[in-house]
């Protein structure tokens, strides 16, 4: 059996692009027309007109009542603003002189360490000197009496004076228990 009836769908399609074509060419002719695009211009100067008359009013009003406008908000926000570039470019300075003082100690440290160790060793050098010397001294002090005879009448050495000489009789001891 065949279906003899109308076809709704595509009259509907039909119907469809006939209104899209009208409204197409009825918008084309009233974007087209200058009356339309004068009187579109004049609505939206009126309209910015209007907006800034009430702009300067509310301006007007929030003066006379001691608060701050529009334009002392945008003032302060930029001024805010700056303010926190500013922050931020100290923050990154404080951060890279820590770092500095950082490497500073740590050089320091090294320094002082280096310093302490060569001291050490010259104290140690100092110390091996002394003790090379005594060795010296006593042994000099026991050629001394071997070598020359005492006389009679003979006057003794002038004794040494401080340290030395208590180094020196010590180190005479030294050899004497060495012996």
């Amino acid at each position: 059996m065949a279906d003899t009836g109308p076809d709704f769908q595509r009259l509907g399609d039909d119907l469809y692009r006939h209104w899209e074509s009208a409204m197409s060419t009825w918008w084309d002719q009233v974007l087209e027309s200058d009356d339309v695009l004068r009187a579109t211009g004049q609505n939206l100067s009126a309209m910015a007109s209007a907006r800034k008359s009430y702009e300067e009013g509310v301006d007007q009003g929030l003066k006379r009542l001691h608060l701050p406008t529009r334009q002392d908000l945008i003032q302060v926000t930029r001024i805010a603003t700056l303010l926190e570039e500013r922050l931020l470019q100290l923050e990154d300075r404080l951060l890279r002189m820590d770092d500095g003082v950082t490497q500073l100690q740590e050089h320091i440290v090294v320094l002082e360490r280096e310093t302490v160790q060569a001291r050490i060793e010259a104290a140690e050098a100092r110390i091996e000197l002394r003790e090379g010397l005594a060795k010296i001294t006593a042994r000099l002090d026991a050629l001394e009496p071997a070598s020359a005879p005492k006389k009679r009448g003979q006057r003794r050495a002038p004794a040494r004076s401080g340290t030395k000489a208590r180094s020196a009789s010590k180190a005479r001891a030294a050899t004497a228990a060495e012996e």
